[in-house]
């Protein structure tokens, strides 16, 4: 995970871009029957459950469920 960080790290530059890692995000998506250790920090980058992106509840289930409820108490 760390050489894929740094990868991107280092093609964002060649762009003009920074990646600041203290305001990354991960989140690793689960398969059934996955019964990883739950990691809370990769490369000094967080490690989320969800997260919002364009107004959608994106979760690392890859279940739609909380993205319904959570439509549900906006309305």
């Amino acid at each position: 995970m760390e050489e894929l960080l740094q990868n991107m790290i280092s093609v964002s530059l060649q762009f003009g871009l920074k990646i600041t890692r203290s305001k990354t995000k991960v989140m690793i998506v689960e398969r059934i029957n996955n019964n990883l250790p739950v990691v809370t920090q990769i490369a000094n980058c967080e490690v989320v459950q969800s997260h919002v992106y364009l107004g959608a509840l994106n979760s690392n289930n890859g279940g739609c469920i909380d993205e319904i409820k959570r439509g549900m108490a906006i309305s």
